[in-house]
């Protein structure tokens, strides 16, 4: 067990409330809970995997469900605080480490089940663990060929021959989306980045120049990844048939305009080889723009006055 890395898998479910989770804990080979994460999701699917597996399928479900937005964020949040106070606190840190590395799975099912319980207050939560231990050299071969597996399966979700451009997100500091909270389907609005004649010429055909600049348009989100908490976020979007957009942030706190159909204005984008306008809907009359009932109540009397004072000249005449 010396100089070993130590790993709790942990798996979930409350059937009252619908909820289901898995966590990861990783202690290095100092004993130190080097780290840990967690979801919880209303997706029953994410507890299909089984304490016996593999870290790693642990780790990627995780990282998985997350970007694709599918878990609960307030639930996950306080668990991943609870998980953050146990590595903060040296009697607790220590004695988790201890059942572990003594594969004593009851006292460390009942640590964990404590932590979890705060969160979900279910007294007939379901809990499953697995323990794991791994070298080092072990850990670092699994990561590195994890990596090289991703890169050589992953599938493109762009089409061949598509167009890929540079785009730049336009940043809402008040009202906007934070990164972290993006998810496959959501609509930003970014400008295509002007630095190549390829990126001109479809700032040119989808009519995006402007006086100012160049005019923002509605980006759609089809892909979101990341290499770990501290790596930039790539984000891969649609703009239209055979025209995709991709830009890397590097500050995951930062906010992102929403498309608004209403204010955004018209949507040019391209379908089969022609420019096709989508305009937005109509827009209803601030209340600002609106007339005050006073207003209207003058507007009113006016009306009937000139109505009585018509027929007291076709009374005075006839």
């Amino acid at each position: 067990m010396e100089d070993s890395i130590v790993i709790l898998k942990a798996r979930f479910k409350s059937n009252s409330l619908s909820l289901y989770g898995i966590l990861l804990i990783i202690y290095n080979r100092n004993q130190d809970l080097d780290s840990y994460n967690a979801v919880v999701s209303t997706f029953s699917s994410i507890y299909d995997l089984e304490p016996h597996l593999g870290w790693e399928r642990f780790e990627e479900s995780i990282l998985d469900v997350k970007w694709k937005g599918s878990y609960n964020n307030s639930m996950t949040g306080s668990l991943m605080d609870n998980i953050s106070g146990i590595s903060k606190d040296d009697h607790l840190k220590s004695q988790l480490y201890e059942y572990l590395s003594n594969y004593d799975y009851d006292n460390a099912e009942v640590l964990i089940y404590d932590t979890i319980n705060r969160i979900i207050h279910d007294k007939n939560l379901i809990l499953e663990i697995g323990i794991q231990e791994i070298t080092p050299d072990e850990f670092k071969d699994t990561k590195e060929k994890r990596s090289k597996v991703q890169t050589s399966t992953e599938k493109s979700p762009v089409e061949d021959g598509s167009a890929i451009l540079p785009i730049e997100p336009i940043l809402s500091p008040v009202k906007g989306k934070p990164l972290y909270e993006l998810k496959i389907g959501d609509k930003i609005m970014a400008r295509i980045v002007a630095n190549s004649d390829r990126a001109n010429y479809f700032i040119d055909l989808l009519d995006l120049r402007a006086e100012g600049g160049l005019k923002p348009i509605a980006c759609e989100i089809i892909d979101i990844k990341s290499g770990g908490k501290n790596a930039p976020v790539e984000i891969l979007t649609r703009i239209g048939p055979g025209i995709y957009g991709k830009c890397s942030e590097d500050e995951r706190q930062v906010k992102l305009r929403i498309y608004d159909p209403i204010t955004d204005g018209p949507q040019v984008t391209k379908v089969d080889g022609k420019k096709v306008i989508r305009k937005a809907p109509a827009a209803e009359p601030s209340d600002s723009q609106k007339l005050p009932k006073s207003t209207y109540l003058i507007i009113g009397l006016f009306v009937v006055i000139l109505i009585i004072f018509i027929l007291l000249l076709f009374i005075s005449f006839s």
